[in-house]
């Protein structure tokens, strides 16, 4: 290949790179899905009270917000709350902003917590088109990709067994980027749905 074709801009590169205002746009967006989430914890806080209040690991649990500009190439913005990645035992409510794709709620529960909770995600979840389940032996994967999250349609006795017998498991909720103007809403319905699944 020539060289130069490496590092030559095309019209809309060249469009692109002499135009600060994308950049600038693109800082603003991130800011503002950052705020989005912080405006969330008082309803997170509220609706993940008593399972809070129960637990010593998540009492200690504060709203932290991580931004990247690689999760797959792509940004991100990511809420951790309440949280507890302790050792091997994890519990974990993430809501997620990848540029491009989607807003998401997931639900990561591992060691303690999984065995808490997954005989009951299963029954809860079963059947509902809006909860997708992580298919994936890879842990930090937040895609939704085809084998990755899917809906749990019926739960046969392998599926049974492949998640008794994985360290983790997650659940989710995907929302699609073109109802931002809604998300508060959203947003708000969709941790009452988790607290749901997983209330004792």
């Amino acid at each position: 290949m020539d060289n130069n074709t490496k590092v030559t801009l095309s019209e809309s590169e060249l469009t692109m790179v002499t135009d600060k205002n994308i950049i600038l746009t693109k800082r603003a967006i991130i800011q503002k899905a950052a705020d989005l989430f912080m405006l969330q914890v008082p309803i997170i806080t509220n609706v993940f009270k008593a399972l809070v209040e129960n637990d010593v690991l998540l009492q200690a649990s504060i709203p932290k917000i991580t931004k990247g500009e690689n999760y797959k190439r792509l940004p991100y913005v990511i809420l951790d709350y309440p949280a507890s990645f302790k050792s091997e035992n994890i519990f974990a409510v993430r809501t997620m902003f990848w540029w491009g794709n989607f807003i998401s709620i997931t639900l990561h529960l591992k060691g303690i917590y999984k065995e808490q909770y997954f005989k009951q995600i299963l029954k809860e979840i079963k059947s509902d088109e809006l909860i997708f389940i992580s298919m994936s032996e890879e842990e930090w994967d937040h895609d939704f990709t085809l084998g990755n999250f899917e809906n749990l349609s019926e739960l046969t006795p392998n599926i049974y067994q492949k998640f008794e017998k994985q360290e983790f498991i997650k659940i989710a909720l995907k929302y699609e980027l073109h109802h931002w103007d809604m998300m508060q809403l959203i947003l708000a319905d969709g941790y009452k749905k988790i607290a749901e699944i997983i209330k004792t």
